[in-house]
């Protein structure tokens, strides 16, 4: 098989703003596999808190380089793949096994979904993230999508959470909020007390992703679920985390594919914990891959590719904030027009 990859800028609609990280523009590497006769797509948005960046990616590409081209099926190399464990490189490994996924779909002409015995009509809705901004901004953001029915708002240590209180009242939408490691034990526990008045659905990692005892801290005092996403990269970390969250957020490009975002997912659901399905700023070949397993979980926040305003593909779409998978084999889906 011939292995083949192309780097792309993508660029957001608005400037992206959390509690860590401000996004401009953000590079995806896509990579293609194929055997002469059929090919597959996959997708590493890297992420520098897991350790990678556009030269990393492209580095393990080309030591991979060797082992695409001896593998004489896709099974084989997404048995190569998947017998690596979860250490390094996640989102570039995830590339490949997506790209491996995509293939085998074709081959057997399935959509995803039914090589993993899902229903896509057991596709949650999905969130729409607001960045962190002005309040005003943040509310014009929720307006923008009339009727929405959940949002994750974007939070930090300066932003008054009242903002949270009055995007719900404005859009009558579920919310949840994501404070992505900025709040101390003692700032998270007083924050969600408001939170929990407003009436969220959960936090999402109230604070820093080592402070597995903070994490349990907060959720012994806080009235709102407390959901674990920088803590809990694979699915090595589950056990330790299953007294400390009720749920915890799973992305491919983390924990290095859709195999490990199974088994994080069948884990979690045995130890009594809640399950979401999120994403990095990824394009429509990314989350489409993460969509078609979303059956599995209980929440989604697949939302990418309809905040970035170049998405060179087209895939899953959403409908009243319902997750819709394409019909396509493999993954379904196809460049952007």
């Amino acid at each position: 098989m011939q292995l083949s990859h192309r780097v792309i800028e993508l660029v957001p609609r608005h400037v992206f703003r959390t509690a860590r990280t401000t996004s401009v523009t953000s590079e995806s590497v896509f990579v293609e596999i194929s055997d002469g006769e059929l090919s597959g797509v996959g997708e590493a948005a890297w992420s520098g808190f897991y350790g990678e960046s556009t030269e990393s990616v492209l580095s393990y590409l080309e030591r991979m380089r060797g082992i695409v081209e001896k593998s004489a099926h896709e099974s084989e190399l997404m048995a190569h793949l998947t017998s690596r464990g979860g250490a390094g490189d996640p989102s570039a490994r995830a590339s490949l096994e997506i790209a491996a996924h995509d293939m085998m779909g074709k081959r057997y002409g399935l959509p995803l979904y039914r090589h993993f015995e899902l229903d896509p009509t057991d596709a949650p809705v999905t969130t729409i993230s607001i960045g962190l901004d002005t309040p005003e901004k943040m509310l014009e953001k929720a307006l923008e999508v009339p009727g929405y029915p959940m949002f994750k708002i974007k939070l930090d240590g300066e932003t008054d959470p009242s903002i949270v209180g009055v995007i719900k009242e404005a859009t009558g939408a579920t919310i949840t909020v994501d404070a992505n490691c900025a709040w101390s034990p003692e700032e998270a526990i007083a924050k969600i007390e408001v939170l929990a008045g407003i009436g969220v659905e959960f936090v999402e990692q109230p604070v820093a992703s080592d402070d597995i005892a903070g994490l349990r801290m907060v959720k012994r005092h806080s009235q709102a679920p407390i959901f674990a996403d920088e803590s809990c990269p694979t699915s090595e970390r589950i056990p330790a985390l299953a007294d400390a969250v009720d749920g915890i957020v799973i992305k491919l490009m983390k924990c290095g594919g859709l195999v490990e975002a199974v088994r994080m997912a069948k884990m979690a659901k045995g130890l009594g914990l809640k399950t979401m399905l999120g994403c990095m700023m990824e394009s429509s070949v990314g989350i489409t891959a993460a969509a078609h397993i979303s059956p599995l979980v209980d929440y989604a926040d697949l939302d990418s590719a309809f905040l970035i305003g170049n998405d060179p593909y087209r895939g899953m779409t959403i409908e009243n904030g319902k997750i819709h998978l394409p019909e396509g084999a493999g993954l379904g889906v196809s460049p952007a027009g």
